[in-house]
């Protein structure tokens, strides 16, 4: 029985690779709404600019609490707006749904590049291994943020470049690779054109076709380019003529994460620290590197153009992250599957030889499944997770799974890649199950805050008094729950309207309480009051209270 069971799976390669795509679904989606939005991270500043925009009607200019926000162009608040309107809702599923299919689109494209010149099987390793990459897996693809989308278009930037210039068709590879480029700035600014910059110039320097880009057919994509975020300038000075502070933070967005704003002392640690904390956002995966030592790393790059091109990218684009202090892992998704590429095929290759380095990779692996089943034991029992519902049905299925898995991973050779990036996924169902459940309470408290605050100043006015602290996620939950841009006031008060306070600014008996609740950061107490007549009229008459 066991033997026939056996012989099915070596009959049907197919099953797992089939297994992987299903289980993307539950893995990905399975409580992708279930917390509020995640106070400390750049998720609220995404949420709170789609919505005023829809709120406004001002689509052309982002703004945060109604004063500009000049950090990021306005496309991926676009986007986020398409899916609030076609799902007919607000909720922190729908603003995060564009990342999961910006997610999967990423995979359809590193298979379909990857698989035209390593093959099928290579093609869909390397996708679903970057999926299933631990910083991705179980960080970014839960979040609502840029990245992952912008990182899928630069990518694909990258492959079209390739495959123009290997057919030699360089007017379509300039037209349009600016064209992702432009598209790519008007979600992220100035980065997307580092990345076309670098990228051109290393490739057609390395290929001694230098020349190429002072040719017609490239001024021709830097026209592209230019008419593309042309044409949203355009509409933006319409609007705001002569305002050139768009263009200021746009670059020292850029400049603040250099060792221009660091010094020497962050710069040197962060070359040392920078390897081990990508190795460690990109974990288990990143036991792959173990091919960089490899003897005939370098020759296997000279015989292999594909490979070669990879690599170039990678090298050339990653040296400015790696010497920059303030980098994160979400801003060079896109540089990973290039590597994975090339260490893929090497692992492949040292697999047929049945060398050491695939023996280690192997076991490393293995030894990450075991992990796997063994977490799966105590969830039930933990006090922090035995109250999710069903805990020991799941448990026993996350066990179960992972324990067939790994037997399979054991008994099939030839399929272990597959066969552990489906248990990648299966940890991950086992990650929302188990782990997500508990940090509800984290934001969800703060969130109700905010809601309330929105609902007992029913239609009334409410706004920020003068310098009040506040923050994104809070902005987004009043504003959601009144559908009234929530801005600051510095003068003209009243005692009809509401004011979120700082307690630190005023004095006690200078207002009166509806409501109050905690930011999340320092828990720092806000207070939603109508102010005192005698107040109103010191604040209006500048007097001093």
């Amino acid at each position: 029985m066991v033997s026939g069971f056996l012989s099915f799976f070596r009959r049907n390669p197919w099953f797992f690779y089939a297994f992987a795509v299903v289980m993307l679904i539950p893995a990905l989606l399975w409580h992708l709404g279930f917390l509020a939005i995640n106070f400390p991270t750049d998720e609220p500043t995404r949420a709170i600019v789609a919505l005023e925009m829809i709120v406004s009607g001002n689509y052309i200019t982002p703004t945060i609490n109604g004063d500009f926000y000049y950090n990021k162009p306005p496309l991926y608040n676009w986007i986020i707006i398409a899916y609030y309107r076609l799902a007919g809702n607000y909720s922190e599923f729908t603003l995060r749904l564009p990342v999961v299919v910006g997610l999967l689109l990423f995979g359809l494209t590193i298979f379909w590049f990857v698989r035209r010149h390593l093959g099928n099987k290579q093609g869909f390793i390397v996708a679903i291994l970057f999926i299933t990459s631990g910083r991705i897996l179980f960080w970014d693809s839960f979040l609502g943020l840029i990245d992952i989308t912008f990182s899928w278009l630069v990518y694909l930037s990258f492959m079209l470049i390739y495959h123009f210039r290997e057919k030699k068709q360089y007017l379509a590879l300039f037209l349009v690779s600016y064209l992702l480029t432009g598209i790519t700035f008007l979600m992220k600014g100035l980065p997307s054109l580092v990345f076309q910059g670098i990228t051109l110039l290393a490739v057609f320097s390395y290929n001694r076709e230098f020349r190429k880009l002072f040719s017609w057919r490239h001024f021709a994509g830097i026209g592209l380019f230019l008419m593309i975020i042309g044409a949203y300038y355009y509409a933006y000075f319409q609007v705001h003529p002569f305002d050139l502070k768009i263009f200021k933070t746009l670059f020292s967005e850029s400049e603040k994460r250099t060792i221009i704003n660091y010094g020497w002392v962050r710069f040197t640690t962060h070359l040392f620290t920078f390897p081990l904390e990508m190795f460690y956002h990109f974990f288990p995966w990143s036991v792959l590197w173990i091919y960089f030592f490899r003897r005939d790393f370098r020759s296997t790059l000279r015989e292999h153009p594909f490979l070669r091109f990879n690599f170039i990218v990678f090298i050339f684009n990653i040296i400015i992250y790696w010497t920059s202090p303030e980098s994160y892992p979400r801003y060079i998704f896109m540089l990973f599957p290039p590597l994975f590429t090339i260490l893929v095929f090497h692992f492949f290759r040292d697999l047929a030889k049945n060398g050491k380095y695939s023996r280690v990779v192997e076991y490393f692996l293995m030894g990450v499944m075991v992990l796997g089943i063994i977490a799966a034991i105590p969830m039930p029992l933990l006090k922090q997770t035995n109250f999710v519902d069903h805990a020991w049905l799941k448990a026993g299925v996350m066990f179960f799974t992972m324990l067939l898995l790994t037997w399979l991973y054991y008994k099939l050779k030839e399929q272990r890649m597959i066969i552990f990036a489906a248990a990648m996924l299966m940890i991950r169902i086992g990650f929302d199950w188990f782990i997500i459940p508990p940090r509800y309470n984290d934001f969800q408290v703060h969130k109700e805050g905010a809601l309330k605050a929105a609902a007992v100043t029913g239609d009334a006015k409410l706004s920020i008094f003068k310098d009040s602290e506040t923050e994104h996620a809070t902005s987004f939950y009043i504003t959601l729950g009144k559908m009234q841009l929530l801005k600051f006031q510095y003068d003209d008060f009243n005692t009809s309207d509401f004011y979120y306070l700082d307690p630190r600014l005023l004095p006690e008996d200078a207002y009166i309480t509806v409501h109050d609740f905690q930011l999340y950061r320092h828990d720092q107490p806000i207070r939603i009051v109508k102010l005192k007549q005698e107040t109103v009229e010191k604040l209006n008459g500048k007097g001093s209270l």
